[in-house]
Order: structure tokens, then sequence, then C-alpha cells
């Protein structure tokens, strides 16, 4: 490799590197967790409340998933969300699905319709992913000291990777379907950063979830740690930036 090459592919690596280390999901979660009141135990949670300066405060509170009720069929679920993955060989079209869509969403009345299954003979290597169902319970942490209900999680970062997944496959005319669905279950220990509200019965509550972590973490630790890392970061993609701008003017020179 000359070196004119090798300084191109420093400087893309490089500035691949810098966007990474600056990218707007890792900033917004540095910033978020910054601003997080850490709440010891869930009962302390109404001190965030008495100052008034500060209006639904951003809290991280810690606890176990509990619930009065877990979804229909579910042994512990309080949240499920099954999918199915079709590798479609010989079929160019699914139900009204446009060719070039890779994921779709359909109720769970249409989904398996083999009717709209027509098989019309050209090739589409494709995998199609479609939402089947989606079930919730009202769900609330849990820390021995009290319990504080959680809502608008769904969108919120880390979510999806608390969940548990189980996967099956199951043959569908010409279509191998694999089935996956994800649980957050009764007893799941997690961490949440989010908006503390109370709800219209004056009970505390955490309105809106912004982030999910697996188990429990330690604010101050994860916080500096996650700031060193895009410092570290920051550095090195701006000594490969350099590396190829010199390898570059010496093919010049």
């Amino acid at each position: 490799m000359d070196l004119g090459a090798a300084g191109a592919l420093c400087l893309g690596f490089g500035f691949f590197m810098r966007i990474l280390s600056s990218s707007k999901t890792t900033l917004r979660t540095s910033d978020l967790l910054r601003r997080a009141i850490l709440v010891n135990d869930l009962k302390g949670l109404e001190e965030c409340f008495e100052n008034k300066e500060i209006k639904n405060p951003t809290v991280l509170v810690r606890g176990t998933v509990g619930s009065n009720s877990t979804v229909e069929n579910s042994c512990l679920g309080v949240f499920i969300e099954e999918t199915i993955a079709l590798d479609i060989e010989k079929m160019n079209a699914f139900g009204s699905v446009e060719p070039e869509s890779k994921t779709i969403t359909v109720s769970p009345r249409d989904s398996l319709d083999k009717e709209k299954m027509k098989v019309v003979g050209l090739v589409v290597p494709e995998r199609k992913t479609i939402t089947v169902r989606r079930k919730e319970v009202p769900w609330y942490l849990d820390d021995g000291t009290t319990r504080v209900y959680v809502c608008g999680y769904q969108g919120a970062q880390g979510f999806y990777d608390t969940l548990k997944e189980y996967f099956s496959t199951e043959p569908i005319t010409d279509v191998d379907c694999q089935k996956c669905l994800q649980v957050l279950e009764i007893g799941t220990y997690l961490t949440v950063v989010g908006r503390a509200v109370r709800d219209k019965d004056g009970a505390r509550m955490i309105g809106q979830a912004y982030q999910f972590f697996n188990g429990h973490i330690q604010l101050d630790e994860f916080v500096t740690d996650l700031k060193s890392d895009l410092e570290s970061d920051g550095t090195i993609s701006l000594c490969v930036i350099a590396l190829g701008v010199v390898l570059l003017a010496l093919k010049i020179i």
C-alpha cells in the first residue's frame, strides 16, 4: 500500500472515530446522567419534589420490576413484543408490502393470513421483520421501601436491551418463519433515568423514562467512565487524522 492510500485510509478512519465519539446519542446520554438526581431509595423520591425551583426533576432510580398483573398468556411478562422474521425465497411480495420495505407492522389477525401470501414466481432474497403483537400492563419498580410506577418507557434508550428474548421457528408455506418474543419480566432489576412527576392522585412516579440499564449502576462512576471514553476516543481520532495528513504530505513531497 502506498503512502497516499495509507493516508486516505487514516483520514477516513480518523474522521469516522471523531463522528462516532461525538455522536448525539452518546453526548445526550452523558448530559442526561450529569443532570440526573440520584435517588438512593424510592421512598426518598419525595425529597426531589421539595425543591420548588426544580419542576419534574430528572432522577435516577433503581428497583425490581413488579406488577399486580401480567400480560395475557404470559407467565411473568409485564411488556411483550412478538416479531416474526420471514426469509422469502419464492415470493416477490408479502401482502401489500413494497419489495424495498424492510420492516412492516401488521395486526395479529392479518400477520399470518396465508391468503395474502401469494407466490408470484420471482425470487426476492429479503428478510422481512413483522411485529405481530405488542402488549403491556402497568408495572412499577420496588426496592423494599416503596413502589414507583414507570410510564412512557418504550422509546427510552436501552429499554429493549433489558428484555429477555425467546426464539422459535415455525414453517409457513414456502417461508421460513423465525419467531422472537421479547419480554420484560417481573423480578428484573433495573436502573432507570427519567422525569419524576405526580399522577392525578398525587402519587410519585416516573412519567417519562429516558434511559434504561440492566442491574445496578453507580452514577458517578458511570458518568466518569463515559466521559473518559469520549475523551480517549477523541484524542485517538485526532492522532489518526494527523497521521493521515502526514502520510499524504509525504506522498506529495
